[in-house]
């Protein structure tokens, strides 16, 4: 019995040491050959190492994901054709270290700041008057960002739906003035069945450490912009690449809107949903 369970474990071993070595002669044989020589060369080329964020005391800036190239990927799809071919590099999104998909504890103050991109923001808790900013939306086919009050959006669905059509991304802002842990899953539940899209960012303008903890804890980042409500000379001295713009629509000046926007765009800036301004 133990005769045969030895020559069982001599054979496997056996085995695993041939799988080792045949694996071994199969890679130093790839790494010769002309084909893989030249994706190595292209990787060395091309990556793109990702940035880490500029973290200070308890802001954040974000960083940058980087492109690197997957050899093996890109080798097998053009083995077929024993060429190089540029258009069959497969790429892997690096994150940096730091990623902001790890980490909740941050006030992010600005957003990805490669891309001179701005995304602006309203702040909607008792409006009457929202039809008359939804009315300008569908007119310039803008993408804004809207933080929505649980207890308006309650009474309001209708007009949630009409922001979601005109493609706005609806966040949330608390319920009924503040957020609150009974009540903080149930707006995002509400939120999400009607923009079927996860609402993950809280707005917190006064560095509310609470509040942070909270929204933390449901895996939330918090983003407090400094440009609030700002008037048109203090837009044009604040804009920068990354910024948030936040405006409380219950004190906003409709007859500013079209000047805003072309404040904006008439400086190179786009104008892109916080999803597209807040990723590495």
């Amino acid at each position: 019995m133990l005769k045969n369970v030895g020559k069982l474990a001599g054979l496997f071993l056996l085995l695993l040491l041939s799988f080792i070595y045949t694996d071994k002669v199969f890679k130093e044989a790839r790494k010769n050959d002309p084909l893989m020589k030249e994706v190595i060369n292209y990787k060395k080329e091309n990556d793109i190492k990702p940035v880490e964020p500029k973290i200070k005391d308890d802001e954040m800036i974000l960083g940058i994901s980087g492109l690197e190239v997957n050899t093996k990927s890109s080798y097998k799809n053009m083995t077929d054709e024993d060429k190089f071919d540029e258009n069959k590099i497969v790429y892997d999104v690096k994150t940096p270290k730091k990623s902001i998909s790890e980490n909740y504890d941050y006030y992010i103050t600005k957003g990805n700041e490669t891309k001179k991109n701005v995304s602006i923001i309203f702040k909607v808790t008792n409006s009457n008057s929202l039809d008359e900013l939804l009315s300008l939306v569908a007119q310039t086919n803008v993408k804004l960002n809207f933080f929505v009050d649980g207890l308006w959006l309650e009474k309001n669905v209708e007009k949630a739906f009409s922001m979601n059509d005109l493609k706005a991304e609806i966040y949330n802002l608390g319920y009924d003035g503040k957020y609150d842990k009974s009540m903080i899953s149930v707006t995002n539940n509400l939120i999400e069945s009607i923009t079927l899209k996860d609402s993950n960012l809280c707005l917190n303008e006064n560095k509310d450490n609470d509040k942070k903890e909270l929204c933390s804890k449901k895996k939330m980042h918090t983003i407090t912009p400094y440009i609030i409500n700002p008037s048109i000379s203090e837009l044009k001295k604040e804009l920068d690449k990354g910024q948030m713009i936040v405006f409380d629509v219950d004190n906003y000046d409709y007859s500013y809107f079209k000047l805003m926007l072309n404040t904006i765009t008439s400086r190179g800036y786009k104008i892109v949903g916080l999803s597209e301004l807040i990723k590495e």
